[in-house]
């Protein structure tokens, strides 16, 4: 599998506005389902973790690399834990990390220690251009903090190649969003998916249990 040095979550690069950012919506994304208890699969900089302790939820972490200080070690693939113990479940830029034939079993893992809910975030390469626009009243007349419009172009490069940590991303060659959509499909439904404002890198999907 491929691994992150433990230096890496530690450094500006990576706790950036955009993954700030990203931790804002995956947050949000939890208030609005009915949980108390969570798991996170790959709790990087704990950041997320340590805020949802804060507001008072049950939160347990995991990750396969032992120097990142999680509550347990273990592989996504086979999850120590008893069955439907969480109410939800959820792998932020995990999957990504093991190759693309095993995420249908990383999913089912998920789905299996949920009782409820699993929200997952993969990356999705792309390049273009992102506008935030934000007027005068506009939540009072729009129910919205501010305007999002994005004009998105496929894009390859060898970056993820090189790094040697992602085995696979989103992309519109060899791993469609259609592709992973159809994975999904067979274990959830899809309550919603979106990227954040500036950061489309990062793809989202918030599921509910077919078995419920």
């Amino acid at each position: 599998m491929a691994q992150v040095d433990i230096k890496h979550y530690k450094g500006k690069k990576y706790n950036s506005l955009e993954r700030f950012i990203s931790y804002s919506y995956q947050i949000s994304a939890i208030e609005n389902l009915d949980v108390k208890s969570v798991l996170e699969v790959g709790p990087g900089s704990f950041v997320v973790s340590s805020l949802l302790k804060q507001m008072g939820y049950s939160v347990h972490t995991s990750d396969f690399d032992p120097q990142v200080g999680a509550d347990t070690v273990a592989d996504i693939r086979s999850l120590p834990f008893e069955d439907k113990k969480f109410d939800l479940t959820m792998a932020c830029q995990v999957l990504e990390h093991i190759p693309f034939e095993d995420f249908e079993k990383g999913l089912s893992e998920l789905s299996r220690t949920s009782s409820k809910y699993i929200i997952v975030s993969l990356p999705r390469r792309n390049t273009g251009f992102n506008f935030i626009f934000k007027i005068p009243f506009i939540q009072t007349i729009f129910k919205k903090n501010f305007f999002d419009l994005s004009v998105l172009f496929p894009v390859k490069f060898p970056g993820f190649e090189e790094s040697d940590q992602h085995y696979w991303e989103i992309d519109f060659w060899q791993t469609s969003k259609s592709d992973v959509r159809k994975k999904i499909k067979k274990h959830f439904k899809i309550l919603k998916e979106f990227s954040p404002p500036l950061n489309k890198y990062h793809y989202f999907f918030v599921l509910e249990k077919n078995d419920k």
